[in-house]
């Protein structure tokens, strides 16, 4: 059931995008960017790599790549200077998505989903994903209230992306405390 860190994502007419980092400031005077990782597959990042920050139509090549300190720092092509790379300051670099292996999902795609249990038994809406440890949880909200299911084939039924609609294990089946 796994998927990705990314929870947001920005679908253009011509290919997909979702975000890979997020730029949280500048480092140095020559243009480079702190950026925090929200992907699950950062080893896509390097030198020559295409990103776009969130909403721009034309992207940007990393140049060069720093890690090995707190935060990963990305040199991009077209920034030359510590005020244009703090102007990008919160801002979201994105990537075009990639194809999953069978059984996993981008976030963006899950959230909003109708769950039901397998007898039809409505449970609510998949409003959050996040991490607990090495496994991912889903939160549900509903009329009776808010469900946290662990995102694990005992507890997961069946995702069904075209119909909008999660399957989940009956309430008093799940052994996860």
């Amino acid at each position: 059931m796994g998927g990705t860190s990314s929870s947001r994502s920005f679908p253009t007419p011509t290919d997909r995008r979702l975000a890979v980092a997020r730029i949280i400031g500048a480092k140095g005077l020559a243009g480079a960017v702190r950026v925090e990782l929200v992907t699950d597959w950062p080893e896509r990042l390097v030198p020559g790599t295409e990103l776009w920050l969130e909403g721009d139509p034309a992207p940007m090549r990393i140049t060069r790549l720093e890690t090995g300190g707190r935060a990963t720092v990305l040199h991009l092509d077209g920034v030359t200077d510590r005020n244009a790379a703090e102007q990008l300051a919160g801002r979201y670099l994105e990537a075009p998505a990639s194809d999953l292996p069978e059984s996993s999902y981008y976030w963006a795609d899950l959230i909003g989903l109708r769950v039901v249990e397998p007898d039809g038994t409505e449970v609510g809406e998949l409003v959050e994903i996040f991490r607990a440890g090495e496994n991912e949880v889903y939160r549900i909200v509903g009329e009776a209230g808010e469900r946290l299911i662990p995102a694990l084939k005992t507890a997961v039924v069946e995702i069904d992306l075209e119909e909008r609609r999660m399957v989940v294990a009956p309430e008093d089946a799940e052994e996860v405390r």
